[in-house]
């Protein structure tokens, strides 16, 4: 192991150390996203969501499954269809 391998492994320690103190300063703390729920309050099959807000079908998928999750700009996209899903489909076509 190199020592800036053995020194970042030691940082990552200090840090989950320092979350599980308490400590939210300098943290980025991602809440999940309920994909399956805002697709089902639009009324939508996983096709019919992909296609209405132009996702790729598998990435609705891998998200409802768990097998991926939702990068920024797509957590964005999804709050605003949570929001408002006739509006966001409406922008979007």
């Amino acid at each position: 192991m190199k020592t800036q391998d053995f020194e970042s492994l030691q940082r990552g320690l200090a840090q989950t150390e320092a979350w599980a103190n308490g400590a939210r300063e300098g943290f980025v703390e991602h809440t999940p996203v309920d994909i399956k729920a805002i697709r089902q309050a639009s009324g939508k099959t996983q096709a019919q969501f992909a296609s209405a807000y132009r996702l790729p079908v598998g990435t609705v998928r891998d998200w409802e499954q768990g097998r991926r999750a939702p990068d920024a700009p797509a957590r964005a996209l999804l709050a605003i269809i949570a929001a408002d899903p006739a509006l966001a489909e409406r922008l979007l076509t």
